[in-house]
């Protein structure tokens, strides 16, 4: 059974919302295949509520205050403050429940990499998400990658490599890389490298300069 939330139809447009979030509501839009984009509101505490329990590409129930029916729709897209990363907009896209539809889906990491905690290696990200199509109901929140199998450097994690549940059909092509450990760069051994050529250098100088001294010394003795 989907989560059903409830919001208010919005009459502030434009710059003006502005005012909304300073009195605690959070402006938002519905719109979908064949329909009219309605603007909505709902507040801050029943928005962060919501992003922390459902998330993005999150299933629910749209209850818009004065229409007779609920409204199947998933947390399309967020937008939140640069600075305090409040949240500051949610579009909700309505959805035939019968239907597939795509979406973009966040990798979590779990586990520890043997290459990682063993030989320093570092984990160089590819692809952040995983483009997919499924019914609104079978969307995951996230998709899992172990790190576990990463032993070696240049180890790797591909697209191919995941186990998708059937009800999910993945888009991403299979080649994509999600995740690889890397040997670390060598740094040190170059900065070394660079301070023992500044060194050789002063020293050439050191002796050029010498000589002209000496130089300038017989010409006064003359």
């Amino acid at each position: 059974m989907e989560a059903k939330y409830v919001v208010d139809l919005r009459n502030v447009l434009g710059k003006k919302v502005k005012n909304l979030r300073n009195d605690g509501i959070i402006p938002a839009n519905v719109y979908g295949k064949g329909i009219e984009s309605i603007a909505v509101q709902l507040p801050y505490v029943i928005a962060r509520k919501m992003m922390n329990q459902e998330g993005v590409n999150g299933f629910i129930d749209l209850d818009i205050n004065g229409e007779s029916s609920s409204r199947p729709v998933i947390i399309r897209s967020i937008s939140r403050h640069p600075v305090s990363r409040n949240l500051e907009h949610i579009d909700f896209l309505q959805v035939d429940k019968s239907m597939k539809i795509q979406a973009s889906i966040p990798f979590v990491f779990i586990g520890d990499s043997p290459a990682v905690t063993d030989n320093h290696a570092v984990l160089l990200n590819g692809i952040d998400s995983l483009q997919v199509s499924a019914l609104p109901s079978d969307l995951p929140k996230s998709i899992e990658v172990s790190i576990d199998k990463l032993i070696e450097f240049d180890d790797s994690v591909f697209v191919s490599d995941l186990l998708i549940d059937e009800s999910i059909e993945i888009i991403s092509p299979d080649d994509s890389l999600i995740v690889k450990a890397s040997a670390p760069r060598v740094v040190e051994e170059a900065v070394v490298d660079e301070v023992d050529e500044g060194l050789e250098g002063d020293v050439d100088g050191a002796e050029e300069g010498t000589d002209d001294e000496l130089a300038e010394d017989d010409s006064s003795a003359n």
